[in-house]
């Protein structure tokens, strides 16, 4: 069992606890636990059999290292299994609603016996929770407002959690018997920032189709088989997700693995013009007349277009053909020519680390510098730091930074941008920071008007530096706040303030839509993680996906500087 299945494991349990009423400093363990196997860097297997201990691991226990490795085992954890036949799977999707908070689903489960959204929705509907503390009108039309989200993305998912299972499948199905290739294609592989299917195309060894397609339908985790045949075995995994398997001939698989994964539009515009070419484009290959011609690669494949290869990311049919025929493709931004990150945090507010593990964890990438911005105090339910705290936190910083070499620590503050479009922290607090991200976390409910008027306030501020996780929005669970994009992304510009691209998984914004809109102003981005761990820090990878399918070279993001242009850039 890999270290990713494992945690999810723990943090389900811990889950299903709160909703037992279990001691939130039980519940907290097991999500510390979780939190540390997901920030491992070698395999939890591995880890088990030669050491050192998981015990050692901080935020994991002697039992809880113990039932780990017996989860390892066996497969399962007792308390889990326990835990689920007590309670249906579904009430695990009661937390995706927003402002559901662990007393109030604690109620619903216990008092009123609803646990999945449906039936809540179906309850507040009918108004049979008025009579429950806490449950008035306003909160039930808030809970409905949140079921109605969730409801729109039901059966959708993250793109890392889509990379990261496919990357487990590709690595376990590339040792089968019988199959010659695998590799990720649709969505996911394009990088859009949430997908419904996870589609892998499948070179077969010639007469091993049907026992390949037997062999799938019996992979761990498979909870339903929703069609199989000899070109396609779909099948419901563990976690909801839908995997669709195409099983083609060795000779189609890069004409299938490309079809697959480009979007409808840039595939019916390559199409146009492989008939503009006397040729035949599909998923079975590139045709002249009944004539099959080689395609040995999709650099090929293109070729036969008079096109230059497309990155898979850019292939959603809005320009990419026509900057390919060009030959002005940019050369796209890699996630090696990063050389540090900024918005980072650490357990001075809500990170799960000190200082100086994630400044470790930082080195460890090979970086030159890590920007550390833990929350201000107006964000008390993350521990935010007081002035008084936060220059507490930069003697640490110094004091850390005179035993580095070759690194540096930059002293910054994620500070809340309050409602009137105040910053959370004095001038003179701020003035003594290297950078300071101003970010929106409260009454995220304000008219279009009144949150634009928010956002320029704060961007006219002369210490701001970055704009953080612009719109609010929560992928898959929550809605951008509305405002007025332009007069935004407009102001920044004018002001000198970067619009960070946040990567942490459920934000990925600046939404990639609008980053060439914002690259057009001179300014470039910034791909900040957003970090609250040191497994956090590889978050990174996903902002660089998404400033890939904007078509972002590595000279349009500030990280990709050394440590003198950062310092040059926040000085200037």
């Amino acid at each position: 069992m890999e270290s990713h299945r494992a945690a999810a494991i723990l943090r389900e349990t811990g889950k299903l606890l709160t909703v037992s009423g279990a001691n939130p400093f039980r519940v907290r363990a097991y999500e510390r636990a979780a939190a540390a196997l997901e920030g491992m860097t070698e395999e939890l297997t591995e880890r088990i059999a030669h050491g050192p201990p998981l015990s050692e691991l901080d935020g994991v226990g002697k039992g809880l290292a113990e039932a780990i490795e017996s989860l390892v085992e066996t497969g399962e954890l007792d308390l889990h299994r326990e835990l689920l036949e007590r309670y249906p799977p579904s009430v695990l999707d009661l937390f995706r609603v927003e402002g559901l908070g662990p007393k109030k689903l604690r109620v619903l489960v216990e008092d009123r016996e609803i646990t999945s959204p449906d039936q809540l929705e179906a309850a507040c509907r009918a108004g049979e929770l008025e009579d429950l503390p806490g449950f008035g009108k306003r909160t039930q039309e808030k809970l409905l407002a949140s079921l109605g989200e969730l409801s729109r993305y039901r059966d959708r998912h993250l793109m890392p959690a889509a990379r990261k299972l496919a990357d487990r499948l590709v690595s376990e199905l590339s040792e089968w018997s019988g199959i010659e290739r695998i590799e990720l294609a649709g969505s996911a592989r394009r990088a859009m920032e949430t997908v419904r299917d996870l589609d892998l195309v499948v070179a077969v060894e010639e007469g091993e189709v049907d026992s390949v397609a037997e062999s799938l339908q019996s992979l761990d985790g498979v909870e339903r088989v929703l069609g199989a045949g000899r070109t396609k075995v779909s099948l419901r995994i563990e976690g909801g997700w839908q995997v669709d398997f195409r099983l083609v001939e060795v000779d189609q698989f890069v004409s299938a693995w490309h079809h697959f994964t480009g979007s409808k539009e840039h595939n019916i515009q390559l199409r146009g013009r492989a008939r503009e070419r006397g040729l035949t484009l599909n998923e079975y290959g590139v045709f002249r007349g009944d004539e099959r011609l080689e395609v040995s690669s999709e650099e090929a494949l293109y070729r036969y277009l008079d096109l230059e290869w497309i990155p898979p990311e850019m292939r959603e049919g809005r320009g990419e053909i026509e900057l390919a025929e060009a030959d002005a493709l940019p050369t796209l931004i890699e996630l090696a020519d990063l050389r540090g990150t900024l918005h980072v945090h650490t357990d001075w507010s809500d990170g799960k680390a000190d200082l100086a593990t994630m400044v470790q964890a930082a080195r460890d990438l090979g970086w030159e510098y890590l920007g550390i911005s833990d929350h201000s105090q107006a964000a008390a339910y993350a521990g935010g730091l007081t002035p008084e705290r936060l220059r507490e936190q930069g003697r640490e910083i110094d004091r850390l930074n005179q035993e580095l070499e070759d690194f540096r620590v930059l002293k910054g503050i994620e500070c809340d941008i309050l409602a009137d479009g105040s910053l959370d922290l004095p001038d003179d607090c701020l003035a003594e920071l290297d950078f300071v991200v101003a970010s929106v976390h409260s009454s995220l409910n304000l008219s279009s008007e009144r949150m634009t008027e928010r956002l320029v306030r704060a961007l006219e501020n002369p210490h701001v530096t970055f704009l953080g996780h612009l719109t609010g929005r929560r992928l898959l669970k929550r809605e951008s706040y509305a405002f007025d994009w332009e007069v935004v992304l407009r102001t920044a510009a004018e002001q000198g303030v970067i619009v960070e691209l946040n990567a942490a998984p459920a934000r990925l914004e600046l939404d990639w839509r609008y980053i060439p809109a914002w690259l057009a102003t001179g300014l470039p981005i910034s791909i900040h993680p957003d970090a609250h761990s040191p497994a956090g820090l590889r978050d990174v990878q996903w902002g660089v996906a998404v400033a890939r399918k904007a078509g972002v070279r590595a000279e349009n993001v500030l990280n990709t500087r050394p440590l003198d242009g950062i310092l040059n850039w926040f000085e200037g």
